[in-house]
């Protein structure tokens, strides 16, 4: 993933209200479309299956995966296309994609459960569990918080040393070299996004616990939830028997292979995790309330809280929404006030493989989208979803 591409995205504040205990299992159709029982649930779900269907005819992209959860219970879950363009191997709910910059919700999310179980607390101090870690100066050192590394606030210039990453120098490395670095802001005042300071999150993990955090992720987050084909490694993914392969467009109607990389593997939290649509729509109904024996409302609604807002910047493409009225950051998770509802969100672009995952926490919907290579499904599917979904509710309330 070249620095200059990277993708970037967020998602807005989420108060937990009503949520199911647990999610309700529903019968599956041979087609993998869940069915809810009011027409007006199956409506934005059929219309954006047609989405879907379409802009992959007329875009030629690979393959994708899609899942959409309401009220807990998942109503879509399905892939189309192929793992590897010009073959006929199709694309499952089983069917592994990196999740990029996505792998920031989970790490918020195992902060939260190792809040709730006492090993954290959100606002202690990095130096309590990293008494080696330095800022530029001593105050702000002793300043900076586990808040402050998973909203962004560390004070630190925006991606730095995003680029070393990308050339092969490792975490161990960068981690102390963030002590080179002038700050651009006081500690906590500003907003700048980064994947070197955000992946401290798991040396403090593994400081409060004794347990890495690849093992962390997968004992409190993937086995709980049941993400069968989640992983956290270069290793989780290479030998994946189900992997949706990473492309570039060649033309108008073709697309190239291009080769897995594993330099980002090296900051886990900011962009290693690999999962199927399956895996994700277990996590997503996680995220929407519906397993409070693995995270509590109380915990999702301090993940969701806005922390700091954020600037608007025409580079990022989620800003070209035009019902986009402001944004923020939470932790590991931006806040959207789109039109008037909050929106979580976040996305992700690495290797060729785009992800994206919204939700509205008070109509206790959301999407999942993974492709493997970039174009218009990624670009304008969150968008599309919405607007059709609230277009639905609005002819719904007029009957």
């Amino acid at each position: 993933m070249k620095f200059s591409r990277i993708f970037i995205q967020f998602i807005t504040p989420f108060f937990l209200l009503g949520c199911n205990g647990g999610a309700k299992p529903q019968s599956q159709t041979s087609s993998g479309v869940l069915h809810l029982k009011t027409k007006s649930d199956n409506s934005y779900v059929t219309d954006f299956e047609k989405f879907v269907q379409n802009t992959m005819a007329e875009t030629h992209i690979p393959g994708a995966a899609i899942a959409i959860v309401k009220d807990t219970n998942i109503v879509l879950l399905k892939g189309y296309g192929v793992k590897t363009f010009g073959t006929t191997d199709s694309v499952d709910a089983h069917t592994v994609f990196r999740i990029a910059s996505v792998s920031k919700g989970f790490a918020s999310m195992l902060a939260g459960i190792l809040v709730q179980e006492k090993s954290l607390n959100w606002d202690d101090k990095v130096v309590k569990y990293l008494p080696y870690f330095k800022l530029k100066d001593e105050a702000s050192t002793n300043r900076l918080t586990i808040r402050h590394i998973l909203s962004h606030t560390s004070g630190l210039p925006v991606h730095t040393f995003t680029n070393k990453i990308e050339e092969g120098v490792p975490y161990s490395v960068l981690k102390y070299s963030l002590s080179t670095v002038k700050l651009a802001s006081p500690v906590g005042t500003s907003f700048a996004y980064q994947n070197v300071a955000y992946s401290l999150i798991s040396d403090i993990a593994q400081a409060s616990t004794k347990k890495t955090y690849e093992t962390l992720l997968r004992e409190k987050i993937f086995k709980p939830l049941g993400m069968i084909d989640a992983s956290a490694s270069y290793t989780g993914l290479k030998t994946s028997k189900n992997l949706a392969l990473p492309h570039v467009r060649r033309d108008s109607t073709k697309y190239r292979l291009i080769s897995n990389t594993p330099e980002y593997y090296s900051v886990l939290p900011a962009a290693g995790v690999n999962a199927s649509i399956s895996d994700m729509a277990k996590w997503l109904v996680a995220l929407l309330g519906g397993r409070t024996d693995v995270i509590s409302a109380k915990t999702l609604s301090e993940i969701y809280k806005p922390e700091i807002n954020t600037p608007r910047r025409r580079k990022y493409e989620f800003y070209r929404w035009p019902n986009l009225k402001t944004a923020s950051y939470g932790l590991g998770w931006r806040v959207l006030n789109y039109n008037g509802e909050t929106l979580i969100y976040h996305g992700g672009h690495i290797n060729g493989y785009r992800s994206e995952v919204a939700f509205c926490p008070s109509e206790r919907v959301g999407v999942v989208i993974l492709t493997n290579a970039s174009g218009k499904l990624a670009n304008d599917g969150v968008e599309m979803f919405f607007d059709d979904y609230f277009a639905s509710q609005r002819a719904l309330d007029k009957q």
